[in-house]
């Protein structure tokens, strides 16, 4: 008996390793086709990093292009920095003098990871428990008015949320702070602002999920068997529940990281996001591939980790 649940535990690992490498096998050509696409749009947008308000004499914009390669065909141009980002180097920032793109974003991605993860925290914390709730009171008043909340988180956006807030809870109560990410009361607002959006669309999922499956014919068998409904709910019910919300993680959390360029802006946040808004409005080409080269890379990784939290809790996903 010890063997042979040593045997499927072993079988397990190794479904479960052929899993990982599978998902792996796609890294490279999207990240490849995400850099190349990325690329070429640059190459071919009019202008460039050395174009100023001042005109610069053509003699020392020709040395500049020959300096960083910028006078060569795009694929040289192409292959060179490939070549360079599988060694981690990103190349050198046109507009911040003395700093490698690597190190500009190392210095401002811990901001918005930071941001990101506290943002996704309180959605599923917020998300999932209104979820349950409605799920267990379906059609009653309670139901009906977090139901009219996730409606509303999910229709405004950012722009509209964060000013509202700001007005409310800075300028007017003073009870948090209006801009920076130095302390607690500066960091309460940015996270309201981003999880109210995705605690809306988590609570929607978790209820319907959980409404679909309480009708399940195994859920109606355990309470023949007369576990408590408790037990059932969550052990049985709310684990399987969790599969759509798991596969909305992924991509939601690498949105929240790449895509909180709005919030970071209404509330002066020093993460990538502004880092990336300069990056355009000073045409630092290096700067933009190495930041949307680090989303890219950030979605994928997300998505892979939450494949693999969908695949432990349902081992059906595993075997196809």
């Amino acid at each position: 008996m010890a063997r042979s649940i040593e045997a499927e535990g072993l079988l397990c690992r190794h479904i479960m390793l052929l899993f990982l490498f599978k998902r792996s096998f796609f890294v490279i050509p999207t990240f490849l086709g995400v850099t190349f696409l990325t690329f070429t749009i640059i190459y071919f947008i009019p202008g460039g990093p050395f174009d100023g308000e001042r005109e610069m004499p053509s003699e020392i914009r020709q040395k500049l292009n020959e300096r960083y390669g910028l006078d060569q065909s795009l694929g040289v141009q192409y292959c060179r920095y490939i070549r360079n980002v599988f060694k981690g180097d990103l190349g050198p920032s046109y507009k911040y003098t003395d700093w490698d793109v690597s190190e500009l974003i190392q210095s401002k991605a811990s901001v918005s990871f930071e941001l990101g993860i506290y943002s996704m925290l309180f959605a599923l914390f917020v998300g999932i428990s209104a979820g349950v709730i409605c799920s267990r009171f379906p059609g009653k008043w309670l139901d009906f008015l977090l139901g009219i909340i996730s409606t509303l988180g999910m229709c405004l956006p950012a722009f509209v949320v964060g000013p509202f807030l700001l007005y409310i809870f800075a300028l007017k109560h003073r009870i948090f702070a209006v801009a920076g990410w130095d302390h607690w009361h500066q960091k309460v607002l940015p996270i309201l602002t981003i999880g109210i959006l995705y605690a809306s669309y988590i609570a929607r999922l978790t209820k319907s999920a959980l409404l679909r499956i309480l009708e399940q014919p195994y859920i109606m068998a355990a309470r023949a068997r007369g576990l408590g409904e408790w037990r059932i709910f969550f052990v049985h019910a709310l684990r399987n529940a969790l599969q759509p919300v798991v596969a909305y993680m992924g991509p939601a959390l690498a949105n929240v990281i790449s895509g909180a360029i709005v919030t970071e802006t209404i509330f002066q946040i020093p993460g990538l996001g502004r880092l990336f808004i300069q990056a355009i409005g000073s045409r630092d080409h290096m700067l933009i591939l190495g930041i949307v080269n680090f989303y890219a890379l950030t979605v994928i990784i997300c998505n892979m980790i939450a494949d693999c939290i969908q695949a432990w809790l349902d081992p059906k996903i595993r075997l196809q």
